[in-house]
């Protein structure tokens, strides 16, 4: 990025422009503002021309994307790659429809030795609850099988899967 010299102060008013700002509020959003360290304003690279005269700093993005505060900006990059290549749970609308499709899919795809699923989301279900370790274990029909909910900090697995961890079954939880 290029910027000015100017010594840093939190009652400056910054105008950063020319990159990609995240904001709900303006999803085409290349310029945003700050005064006194706070966001004043979001917009695009030509209303930005009307503050650039008002503005104590301008700072050229040179296409970094700027994420505003409240904003989650971090990435499962394992879940990129289930996502990609495994069984998609997303769409299952109940318990019994996730089960479904992990038999059909442990079924259709004898080999990786592991099935990787991801998407499945009990809160979106009338049962509203997660499939049991037998429920699963049932479904996958022996197989080892790993499946993150939606936000990937929790999973359910079979037993299968559970064997295949020495020591496991002794770990606390």
């Amino acid at each position: 990025m290029t910027q000015s010299t100017a010594p840093q102060s939190e009652h400056r008013t910054v105008l950063l422009r020319g990159g990609d700002v995240h904001s709900p509020a303006d999803p085409f959003a290349t310029a945003m503002v700050v005064e006194r360290g706070h966001v004043a304003w979001v917009g695009s690279e030509g209303a930005a021309d009307a503050f650039a005269g008002g503005v104590d700093e301008v700072v050229d993005l040179e296409g970094a994307l700027v994420t505003p505060a409240f904003t989650d900006a971090h990435v499962h990059t394992t879940a990129t790659g289930l996502a990609l290549t495994g069984l998609d749970l997303s769409g299952a609308r109940t318990l019994a429809d996730a089960l479904g499709s992990v038999r059909a899919y442990a079924n259709a795809h004898p080999s990786p030795r592991v099935v990787l699923g991801h998407g499945w989301d009990a809160t979106r279900w009338p049962e509203q609850r997660p499939p049991s370790r037998a429920e699963l274990d049932a479904a996958a029909g022996g197989r080892a099988v790993y499946l993150p909910r939606i936000d990937v900090h929790s999973a359910v697995v079979t037993t299968a899967l559970l064997d295949l961890v020495p020591g496991v079954r002794d770990l606390a939880g």
